[in-house]
């Protein structure tokens, strides 16, 4: 059994309790006691693995609360809580009104494994944790300002952003570690460090490890990012040109667009986007008589380098970008991984990969891994959509790097030896039984089509597009069916997969499923058996099908140090469109 210390402080504050429930936001309320004895008990005997705040309501009644969350988010945040147990049926979320002042406080402690199921405090962490975090997020492409180590609204926003597209909850400390976890990946990969340009006199985000020069003239010097469309160029000069600079930079605008534009004594910026899709930013300081400038520019796809490169400038040499050691951050982060390890030690890989499983979330209003089942408890049947591995066999994949990079699901190549990818060789690169997902990749001899994945997750009733090659033995070819999301998430709250209606059949597995833009949003990967649960419950489930969703995707393919495509601004296509666009990066797979 944990060990939970809990710190209960008595209060007599007279502030009102307005002040501690923002405008815009709402507390998560668990339960309420007539009397605040009857509340501490309540918290030790039911919610002490997590921080509540009790509040005195002008009833006399004592609400014991959980996290703060945003009153547009609410109504995900009790879902999911309540469909994985972590939440009581009854709960709500109270805009804090009727509290006449905060009454108690009970601290779970922030040690061992409690550490990362709690909800996000910002003011645990240090200056350099949240620099951290920021530069993090800045790379995910959520996070647009000053790595300060400032923890405002907008980097609160941005954090908000990330863990709802990832899991679908609200932040908890395991979102932090893996924003860390992501962002390490990136600085080893790119060699990402504070770089300190002497003769500009400033420094900025730089990657040493994948950069070249790029045609260095009299008048610019130019470096490239090998990995990404992201390019630096610097020069020196007088104010006439530096404003000549700008002018240009501003010049590029598309028509219609909103570039931006500040203009000081000794500092300004200019920022577009061209008709092409092309971002732009030029950054001038006025340093030791004379304008050193910056010109970044990426395209759309890579917009979040350009952004992270931004956030980093400052004038003079900056300090590393590193989580402090020893700091909350750093034990966060060792919690998250002793967690890793012990679930490993305690669910071994077996031969064949079972279902997906909830990944690791938890928190005040966040999902925890489910437990185990016990043993008299039988799970809902779920089929993947294959035939009983025969002498050969076949999938679906999705092409997600134009040199022939292939994504599906783990379960479509165990146990296989030769591998073919649209009757070309292909070969096995890595799989994850815990995300049930594979990467493949073949020797392309051009560049191929690839998918684009939808920037946010999918909404509840959305409308989706299924392609793959089910019964390629009877169908013999690709086929394209249309549902909608029925549910965020998958079975008994799962937060890897979500439920969809389009029908699926086995061979459909690992292939894409795509929004009204031809977006991926999700792989497919299982059904409902509904001859099973017919047996047990006497009815025929509908169209009760599984993806694993878009964000979990994603973050499996960054993993793997590989970066997804994303086109903002993506406008609707028609049916037929959609099928031929989506078809050209989705492939058979053949195992035998």
């Amino acid at each position: 059994m944990r060990l939970i210390s809990l710190t209960l402080a008595a209060l007599t504050l007279a502030t009102s309790a307005l002040a501690q429930v923002p405008d815009g936001y709402c507390t998560v309320v668990l339960s309420s006691r007539p009397t605040l004895a009857q509340a501490a008990d309540d918290v030790r005997a039911r919610w002490s693995d997590r921080d509540t705040t009790v509040y005195l309501s002008q009833n006399g009644w004592y609400a014991i609360t959980a996290q703060v969350v945003r009153k547009d988010r609410a109504d995900t945040v009790l879902a999911q809580g309540k469909a994985s147990g972590r939440l009581p049926d009854d709960a709500l979320c109270s805009a804090g009104k009727s509290y006449t002042r905060v009454a108690a406080r009970f601290d779970a402690a922030a040690t061992g494994d409690n550490i990362i199921w709690q909800a996000v405090d910002p003011s645990r962490m240090g200056t350099q944790d949240k620099r951290f975090i920021q530069l993090a997020l800045a790379f995910q492409g959520d996070y647009n300002g000053l790595l300060d180590g400032d923890w405002g609204k907008r980097s609160q926003q941005a954090l908000e952003a990330y863990a709802f597209r990832e899991s679908g909850q609200a932040p908890a400390n395991w979102h932090l570690s893996g924003l860390a976890f992501d962002l390490v990946e990136e600085i080893d990969r790119g060699g990402w460090q504070m770089y300190y340009n002497a003769l500009l006199g400033m420094s900025y985000l730089f990657p040493t490890a994948q950069s070249e020069e790029a045609g260095s003239d009299s008048n610019f010097n130019n470096w490239e990012h090998t990995a990404s469309s992201l390019r630096y160029s610097f020069t020196t000069s007088d104010q006439d040109r530096a404003q000549k600079i700008h002018d240009f930079v501003y010049g590029e605008a598309a028509a219609g667009s909103d570039p931006y534009s500040l203009r000081k004594d000794d500092f300004a910026i200019t920022a577009v986007q061209k008709a092409n899709g092309r971002h732009l930013y030029a950054r001038s300081h006025y340093l030791r008589g004379q304008w050193s400038t910056v010109v970044l520019s990426a395209d759309d796809r890579d917009v979040h380098l350009v952004r992270a490169v931004t956030a980093s400038m400052q004038e003079g040499q900056a300090t590393p970008i590193r989580f402090q050691q020893g700091g909350f951050l750093d034990r966060n982060i060792q919690a998250t991984l002793d967690f890793i390890d012990r679930q490993d030690q305690e669910n071994p890989p077996v031969a064949a990969p079972s279902a997906p499983v909830a990944s690791a979330s938890g928190g005040d209003s966040v999902n925890r891994p489910r437990a185990a089942a016990q043993p008299d408890t039988t799970p809902a049947p779920v089929t993947r959509p294959e035939p009983k591995r025969s002498a050969s066999s076949s999938g679906t994949g999705i092409v997600v790097r134009s040199d022939g990079l292939v994504l599906t699901n783990a379960h479509v190549v165990d146990g296989c030896t030769d591998l073919r990818i649209d009757g070309r060789p292909a070969t096995l690169r890595n799989v994850s039984d815990t995300y049930d997902l594979a990467l493949l990749s073949i020797d392309a001899a051009k560049a191929l089509p690839y998918a684009a994945f939808a920037p946010e997750a999918a909404g509840l009733n959305s409308d989706v597009t299924v392609l793959g090659y089910p019964l390629s033995g009877l169908l013999g070819g690709l086929n394209v069916t249309r549902g909608a999301v029925s549910a965020v998430t998958g079975l008994s709250g799962d937060s890897i997969t979500m439920q969809i209606t389009a029908p699926v059949q086995p061979g459909n597995s690992g292939g894409p499923v795509v929004d009204d833009k031809g977006q991926v949003v999700g792989v497919v990967v299982s059904k409902l058996d509904a001859q099973r649960l017919a047996e047990r419950i006497g009815d025929i489930p509908q169209n009760v099908n599984f993806a694993i969703r878009g964000g979990v995707a994603k973050r499996y393919l960054r993993m793997n140090g590989v970066r997804h495509t994303e086109r903002s601004g993506a406008q609707p296509l028609s049916p037929v469109t959609l099928a031929e666009t989506a078809k050209a990066f989705t492939t058979f797979i053949e195992c035998d």
